[in-house]
């Protein structure tokens, strides 16, 4: 079939990542790449090429890097309070390794939050943002009628708010709710890893009770309602993610909550699971199986007419009775 239509992946890291490039996100491409290929295989589109089929052509990657943002700071600050003048002792202090540890989770929390006032909000911002201009000047032969290119986003722990913040930001005022107009993309798919989301019910909520954190929360993004999905995936033993389902607002906006296995045997079951979402392999297989619908509905249009309504009908229910 020529002229096959690419969707695009945006993924944004979480704390903690800020000397590894982005190296972080491979293997979670292949994993979904290789879930993505399984999931094609088994929906037998008669009329589409085995070629334009593959991973490679299917799947547009871009991973944000945005850790040097705050990396550099917090070094800064380090040496700035006296932390790094000896290196070679500081590698066998604990003290000073915890030290260390805590400013990395902490500062970047700190340096991000306050809004699009914050000048690291906003230096972070423009790191996702040139990820997400180059995918849709890519995307520019291979739109739609309606002139958008389809979007996943896949965000992990602090990544998940970064991710938030950014589709909000880019899609107030637009046309339709889950349109990044600037860059005419369309909102597919928003995609937590051990988000802590959640938390932010926290947020002006002094002595407050179940019902006032309920509802405390409104205003979420919005996935497109032709098959779009909002998954929040979390591993019940990691103590940084939540459902997002209870809290009423992202009930309405079709938040799924789906629990998951994350990590290996040494770490799926305690709280080090909170890394283990990008070699998950239970992580890459749904997130495979939902992209590998969204590219046969783009695609053939034998699927889109006649089978995809049901396929993202059902998929939807497993996912929910994860919950």
């Amino acid at each position: 079939m020529a002229g096959s239509r690419t969707l695009n992946i945006l993924i944004v890291h979480g704390i903690g990542w800020g000397q590894e490039g982005t190296k972080y996100a491979q293997p979670l491409q292949r994993n979904i790449s290789a879930a993505f290929e399984r999931a094609l295989g088994r929906l037998r589109l008669r009329d589409i090429q085995r070629g334009d089929a593959s991973p490679r052509r299917a799947l547009r990657f871009a991973a944000v890097h945005w850790g040097p943002v705050t990396q550099a700071s917090q070094d800064a600050l380090l040496a700035l309070l006296g932390f790094r003048a000896f290196p070679l002792l500081h590698r066998l202090n604990l003290a000073y390794q915890a030290r260390r540890q805590m400013v990395g989770l902490l500062g970047d929390v700190i340096g991000y939050e306050g809004g699009p006032a914050n000048r690291v909000y906003q230096a972070i911002h423009r790191c996702v943002d040139e990820h997400a201009a180059a995918l849709g000047a890519a995307s520019a032969a291979e739109r739609s009628g309606d002139g958008f290119a389809p979007l996943t986003v896949i965000g992990h722990s602090l990544g998940s708010v970064i991710a938030s913040d950014y589709i909000w930001d880019h899609t107030k005022g637009a046309a339709e709710p889950y349109h990044l107009a600037e860059h005419r993309l369309a909102l597919k798919n928003l995609i937590l890893m051990g988000s802590p989301m959640a938390l932010y019910a926290l947020r002006n909520n002094p002595a407050a009770d179940r019902q006032t954190l309920a509802t405390s929360l409104d205003s979420p993004v919005q996935v497109d309602p032709d098959g779009g999905f909002w998954l929040n995936l979390y591993d019940p033993q990691d103590p940084i993610a939540f459902p997002l389902h209870p809290l009423e607002s992202y009930a309405r906006a079709g938040v799924i909550d789906c629990t998951i296995k994350a990590g290996n045997w040494l770490t799926t079951w305690n709280p080090a699971s909170h890394v283990g979402y990008w070699r998950s392999g239970d992580v890459a297989e749904i997130i495979g199986r939902k992209l590998a619908l969204d590219w046969a509905a783009l695609n053939s249009p034998a699927y889109a007419e006649e089978r995809c309504a049901r396929d993202v009908a059902a998929l939807r229910k497993e996912l929910a009775r994860r919950r």
